[in-house]
């Protein structure tokens, strides 16, 4: 098989992935709550499924380093399809606990997928492939939760939906079967468990070696910004329950609205950009604001139509701060030690997207779902003095030289 036919399969493998999570990942939630579970413990289990997803990434990774991709991929897409499918057919929080454990440990078919581009794509033009990918999955993500929440409105709609998961894994699986066999298998196990700890121990002096005096500020900033939207992604289905009362139908087609209209602003960011026509600080002290206001007004929001409304700036400034951010990172540093920084940068997000739910969980049962909104008020507003301190103090380091 050619190299574009194999990157093609892999755009709609990636699709496929998307898409089936897209169907599940609004109705966990309100599920575990329905069959009695906290918020804490909805938290703590959303938690849990990002901390071992970050734990397991290396693993994964260096397993499919050593073995062929091919193989670790459908390996992982087998167990993906067993553990959605028993999500449908269980009632036990205990055991709901446990697959999504088993899913955060196996659940990476879009890392896989880009390992799979970086394999067969030249490195220059690997950033339009991995561009491609993601907006073809995005798409997969718009379409998931209108589905799901269609579906869910059936007596044991969840229970056909994560069937209906389950299958779409197992259409993965078939699409998976036709990828070449371009790697050998290692014969010694061992050389697997030392790929593997030097993935770990090349994490950790990637942080070691960073000029924290230096570039504080840039971490910092994508902390924040990891805390103040995963607030929003982590909380938007209970929310929007508890608060409005809607159906899962209606959850669905506002998770949908939502990504849409990420995807869509993403087309325009470079013209934004040019309109805006400011320094990067000053582009991070405006988006951060405006996520602070919009979270205050989606708190104050009346109804579903005035929140509805101010999900489109949020959406915007979300999409607007992911590339933001890393063009500030990308501007403070050299070129050779960007896979570093990268690298150090996910690790960031993935601490504030594990701390994230379980907080915001705790503060739902302390007052109320309504008040997570605030929460991100917070780091938002933290974001903006961060930026205007940091432009000032740059601003004075140029005039001194």
């Amino acid at each position: 098989m050619g190299a574009i036919k194999t990157v093609n399969l892999i755009y709609a493998i990636s699709f496929l992935d998307l898409f089936a999570v897209g169907l599940t990942f609004p109705l966990v939630g309100n599920y575990l709550r329905d069959i009695g579970a906290s918020h804490t413990t909805v938290g703590l289990i959303s938690s849990t499924y990002s901390a071992i997803q970050v734990l397991s990434g290396p693993f994964i990774g260096g397993w499919s380093d050593v073995r062929n991709r091919k193989s670790v991929l459908k390996f992982t897409i087998v167990i993906c399809a067993l553990c959605y499918a028993l999500l449908g057919i269980t009632r036990s929080i205990i055991f709901i606990t446990a697959v999504r454990c088993v899913l955060g440990l196996f659940k990476h078919t879009q890392s896989i997928c880009k390992a799979v581009i970086t394999d067969l794509v030249p490195l220059k033009e690997q950033n339009e492939f991995f561009a491609r990918s993601a907006a073809v999955a995005s798409f997969g993500f718009i379409i998931g939760p209108f589905v799901g929440g269609h579906i869910s409105e059936f007596e044991n709609g969840f229970t056909y939906v994560c069937l209906f998961t389950g299958m779409l894994f197992i259409i993965n699986y078939g699409c998976a079967c036709y990828l070449p066999d371009d790697r050998k298998t290692t014969k010694h196990g061992e050389l697997s468990w030392k790929m593997v700890t030097n993935e770990f121990k090349k994490s950790i002096k990637e942080i070691k070696d960073i000029d924290w005096k230096v570039h504080w500020d840039t971490f910092l900033l994508k902390f924040l910004l990891g805390l103040t939207i995963t607030v929003y992604f982590s909380n938007q289905a209970i929310y929007l329950k508890e608060t409005f009362h809607l159906s899962q139908k209606h959850i669905g087609y506002m998770i949908s609205f939502f990504s849409t209209v990420g995807v869509i602003s993403g087309l325009f960011l470079k013209k934004i950009d040019n309109f805006l026509n400011t320094d990067i600080y000053s582009k991070m002290s405006l988006w951060f604001g405006v996520l602070a206001l919009c979270f205050i007004t989606l708190y104050l929001s009346p109804n579903i139509f005035i929140f509805m409304f101010f999900l489109i700036p949020l959406s915007v400034a979300a999409s607007a701060m992911r590339v933001t951010s890393m063009e500030l990172m990308f501007q403070k540093i050299e070129a050779l030690h960007r896979g570093s920084f990268s690298g150090a940068s996910n690790s960031v997000m993935s601490i504030a997207r594990f701390m994230t739910p379980l907080f915001t969980g705790l503060t739902s049962d302390i007052f109320n779902e309504k008040s997570v909104m605030l929460i991100a008020v917070v780091p938002a507003c933290l974001g903006v003095f961060v930026s205007i301190f940091t432009k000032t103090k740059y601003t004075a380091n140029v005039k001194n030289k």
